[in-house]
């Protein structure tokens, strides 16, 4: 959405100074910030609402159920007129199901995957993640070079929300729900024909009888382990470490800045010295390119071979790192916003947020989505990463508030 406040057709229709770019406007920034925050205001209240229906529903309806909540939160803001009140309404809906799927998709995903394998396909959620953002940056891009200044120009990426969750919702008829949350609920012919159904082969497949008898033993024991189970079993010893876990590698996976460069990098872009918005615009589809490249390039040949715990260290030192310099760069050759040029300081420091997307694509990116779905058990297993969502949209909402009126 940072690349969509930064057309000019939307800033005409919704009274935000044309002529500025960047955070150098104070209207522009507030509304900025707020049409960010709203949105993870809405992710946190779905993101905890999500285990109540997960556990009840079943992993696949409720995907289905939230992925209609954000089509109806799409569409209100595609239909916006001069209101950005009617903005902020769509933002906060269509985040209520963006929460709810987070919290979701890793479970689903990780509920049906080899284990072999259950690391590299569980970080396709952040690879897809990242593609969607750079194909938001390019939309952007070419529609700020090939459609004239009107409403049509802002509507069409804002509402090209609703292809890919259109499309999400359709395909989620033809899928099967999560053999472990069927055989949890004792349906455990419906449980086989799904595992048979995900590993392509016949229900009497001996590898896949095998595989659903460990899935049964599991949940067994795990149910006499946590019968009766509330949120109170998050304090038991041996879980209460496992949700401080969850909590803390969210935490931390916010504050390291990236989702601030990945919502306002065009502005992000614009402060360190890259002028006009078609130039800023650009610089950020190549960061969002850099960032799937990189993901991918670390899930085929890191994530396995790695592990968890060390790419999660090495990533925070090197995005320490490029974070320092760009800093000590801003500070000591500030941007000269009436030059003819791009210094060669501004190129420094756009080469730096590149390397920096870099290292967290291949650390903090992917690593913390796959660990916290590995790390519960299956009863637990929906509340952690519930948790692990909800304190990833609250704690970049107050991040977004802070970093923007800071600046």
């Amino acid at each position: 959405m940072g690349s969509v406040l930064e057309l000019e057709s939307f800033k005409n229709d919704f009274g935000m100074a044309a002529s500025s770019t960047g955070f150098s406007n104070g209207k522009n920034a507030e509304i900025s910030s707020n049409v960010v925050s709203l949105l993870t205001a809405g992710c946190f209240f779905g993101a905890l609402s999500a285990p109540w229906l997960n556990e009840r529903l079943g992993r696949r309806y409720s995907l289905m159920i939230f992925s209609v909540i954000f089509m109806i939160g799409a569409a209100v803001q595609t239909g916006a007129s001069h209101a950005i009140g009617t903005i902020y309404g769509g933002r906060v809906i269509a985040g209520l199901g963006i929460g709810g799927m987070s919290a979701i998709t890793p479970v689903f995903v990780s509920e049906n995957c080899p284990a072999n394998v259950r690391g590299r396909i569980s970080g396709l959620f952040q690879e897809f993640l990242v593609l969607g953002v750079m194909f938001s940056y390019w939309l952007c891009y070419g529609v700020k070079k090939n459609i004239a200044p009107s409403t049509m120009q802002w509507r069409v990426p804002v509402g090209l929300q609703l292809v890919p969750s259109g499309i999400m919702f359709c395909g989620l008829w033809f899928l099967k729900e999560s053999p472990r949350w069927l055989a949890k609920n004792d349906r455990h012919d419906e449980a086989l024909a799904s595992l048979a159904y995900i590993r392509c082969v016949p229900t009497d497949d001996p590898e896949v009888l095998q595989e659903l008898a460990e899935i049964r033993a599991s949940v067994e024991e795990e149910f006499l382990a946590t019968e009766g189970l509330s949120w109170k079993e998050c304090l038991k010893p041996g879980y209460r470490e496992r949700f401080g876990l969850a909590f803390c590698i969210m935490f931390w996976q916010q504050w390291s800045g990236t989702n601030s460069i990945g919502y306002y990098a065009p502005q992000v872009f614009a402060s360190v010295g890259l002028t006009g918005s078609s130039t800023s615009l650009f610089a950020t589809g190549i960061y969002g390119t850099v960032k799937v490249i990189a993901t991918g390039i670390f899930l085929i040949i890191g994530i396995e071979r790695f592990g968890r715990k060390w790419p999660l260290v090495a990533g925070a030192w090197w995005m320490a790192a490029c974070m320092f310099i760009i800093g000590a760069l801003l500070v000591s050759f500030p941007p000269n916003p009436d030059a003819g040029s791009v210094s060669s300081p501004s190129i420094a420091m756009v080469v730096m947020i590149y390397l920096y997307v870099i290292g967290y694509s291949a650390s903090w990116g992917p690593v913390p989505w796959v660990y916290v779905a590995e790390i519960f058990p299956t009863r637990l297993r929906a509340y952690g990463v519930a948790l692990a969502s909800a304190t990833q949209v609250r704690d970049f909402n107050f991040f977004s508030f802070f970093s923007i009126f800071s600046l």
